[in-house]
């Protein structure tokens, strides 16, 4: 008897140290908001307050970490963070993806990454970004980011427990959500963690428990984050704030068996064009390719250009030693390419091989044009572009020298900048668009209606007849602006713009897509509606340029589908490229067009 007293005594022992290893707690933080007012103190007082509590063990924060994704916050952010006495893990969220004036190359510097994987205590924690660089304020995980999952889940036991960590919610936030479910279904996948709408509350994403934690930031009463009490057979939450009250809100039960549906989610749908050819690079691509003597050229994320001829072979292949989120340009047998570390490249358009090379020491953030620039009596083709720092750039193309640059602008450039004649207009990220002199890059003017960051003319490229831009904001408003003098004409917020406007050839049809279901007709006059089509496709904020071709107008959107509307304001769907979003669609000729979207997935097609 005495012995089965220390054998039962000795079980109930090791059973309690089993469940003692077994339980922990970590601190969780979300949308901090560097450059927000106050962010940064909240962020020090949650530090402090962390780092008296022996019971927390390590910190994850899951994504926007800044306000408008500038350098300068994420460093901020780092300083503050490091004074954290125990380890913390990072990702990015759609603030710092938007407006990265780094091209995302920032966080990774600070962090080395911008996914996480560890484990503690045999939970495995898995982090992924799932911003968007420069398109929008929606999730996508990107080709680059389900591969390095891949790899993750293949040496991941299906009996190892999984915590799960993204910044937006595993919904339709996300626009390929079910990637992830789909791979999450066969392992042991405890919760989903996510920040994005700053509040405290339950979900569950198709059939997976999920969990959102409060900002950061002070809400009515007080800055704040969550502790998450990790045990063998639940993850409970609690809110801490500035009274130091751990206060519990809710709990997630790990014994129930989860039942994940597999989602099969075709991602290409033809509805009635011919395909002439189709590519997957399941890379990265923040812009449309080019199409230069009959050839097709376009760029990657990661510093891959690719030239293909009109049947869609390869004919060459070049890797730059940096990354890409201009678009390319072409003229005069060279192709011009640019990267976030600084560089300007022109490469022999037919063999792919570098002609000239060099640094300009600051982020190249837009997309590049070519024009003919008047010096001394002769016409010299010069590059335009714009960078990070708000500077604007001419070089000759043969060369390399530099013609001229301009510095009004005090934010980032991102758009194409339009060579009108002799001026050369574009937006920023200070609120204002900008006309300059095309053969001395000085001002001529500039404008704005709202000079609030956000509402800045920087995304969209304008349109013009020759004698008004017309240029969509994402305040809503659409306006007419006088080329000359940089006057408005009119100023309307009647179509929900965003950042996607178009032109017809005679001039007397702009198009408008809005930022919610809508698209529509408009009259350059006076902005007077003329049309109105409910395509019921949702949500939208992603800019894309509109073209016409015959009368028929092509568009597209963050949906995937690409879209023709015809003389008589008919509409119908033509292809979907998948749960990806689209680039700008370019025409090749009258009835040929290349559609594209950002995972790098690109398809030639012509209508019957």
């Amino acid at each position: 008897m005495k012995r089965f007293r220390i054998v039962l005594l000795l079980a109930i022992v090791l059973n309690f140290v089993t469940i003692a290893q077994q339980q922990f707690n970590f601190g969780w933080l979300t949308d901090i908001h560097i450059g927000a007012p106050g962010a940064e103190t909240d962020l020090l007082n949650v530090v402090n307050d962390i780092n008296q509590r022996s019971e927390i063990k390590f910190v994850i924060a899951s994504g926007d970490i800044t306000e408008k994704g500038k350098n300068s916050e994420l460093i901020q952010a780092k300083n503050i963070l490091d004074n954290l006495k125990i380890p913390y893990y990072m990702i990015p969220g759609n603030h710092d993806t938007k407006w990265s004036e780094s091209g995302g190359t920032q966080f990774l510097k600070l962090w080395g990454n911008d996914n996480f994987v560890f484990e503690f205590n045999s939970v495995k924690f898995i982090g992924i970004n799932s911003g968007i660089l420069l398109k929008g304020g929606g999730g996508h995980v990107s080709p680059e980011t389900l591969k390095w999952l891949d790899s993750i889940l293949t040496k991941t036991s299906s009996n190892q427990e999984i915590y799960f960590f993204t910044h937006h919610p595993l919904s339709s936030d996300i626009d390929n959500w079910f990637e992830i479910t789909n791979r999450l279904r066969t392992k042991n996948i405890k919760a989903i963690f996510h920040g994005h709408d700053h509040g405290n509350k339950l979900f569950n994403y198709n059939g997976i428990p999920a969990v959102m934690s409060r900002s950061t930031l002070t809400d009515k009463k007080s800055w704040g984050y969550t502790i998450v009490e990790s045990r063998s057979d639940s993850i409970i939450f609690y809110e801490m704030n500035k009274e130091y009250k751990q206060k519990k809100w809710g709990a997630i039960f790990k014994e129930i068996d989860l039942r994940i549906p597999l989602i099969d989610s075709s991602q290409t749908a033809n509805y009635g064009v011919k395909v002439l050819w189709k590519k997957e690079l399941s890379s990265t691509m923040v812009h449309a390719p080019i199409v230069y003597k009959n050839k097709i050229y376009l760029s990657t994320k990661n510093g891959d250009i690719f030239c293909y001829d009109a049947k869609g072979t390869q004919i060459w292949k070049y890797h730059v030693n940096g990354t890409i989120v201009s678009r390319l340009a072409a003229e005069d047998d060279l192709i011009i390419a640019a990267t976030i570390e600084g560089d300007l490249l022109t490469i022999n358009a037919n063999d792919g091989k570098v002609v000239q090379i060099i640094g300009i020491t600051e982020p190249i953030t837009s997309q590049i044009t070519v024009g003919l620039i008047p010096i001394g009596g002769e016409k010299y083709y010069g590059i335009l572009f714009g960078t990070a720092e708000g500077k604007l750039y001419c070089y000759e193309l043969s060369t390399l020298d530099l013609i001229w640059e301009n510095s009004n602008a005090t934010g980032m450039i991102e758009t194409r900048p339009l060579i009108i004649s002799d001026r050369v207009v574009y937006g920023s990220w200070d609120g204002y668009m900008y006309c300059i002199d095309l053969k001395s890059g000085m001002l001529n003017w500039s404008w704005s209606e709202n000079t609030n960051f956000y509402y800045s003319p920087a995304a969209s490229v304008p349109v013009t007849d020759g004698k008004n831009l017309y240029v969509p904001t994402p305040d809503k408003f659409v306006s007419a602006v006088d080329l000359l003098l940089g006057r408005t004409i009119w100023r309307k917020n009647d179509f929900a713009a965003w950042e996607s406007i178009g032109i017809n050839s005679s001039y007397n049809h702009l198009y408008v897509k809005s930022m919610s279901d809508k698209f529509y007709v408009v009259n350059p006059k006076d902005g007077r509606r003329i049309k109105e089509i409910n395509l019921k496709y949702g949500l939208d904020t992603t800019p894309n340029e509109i073209v016409e071709s015959k009368g028929n107008v092509i568009f597209n959107g963050k949906n995937g589908i690409i879209y023709s509307l015809n003389n008589k304001f008919e509409t119908k769907p033509l292809l979907f490229l998948g749960t990806a979003r689209t680039l700008s669609t370019i025409k090749i000729n009258e009835n040929t067009f290349l559609a594209s979207n950002m995972d790098g997935r690109i398809i030639l097609f012509s209508i019957q």
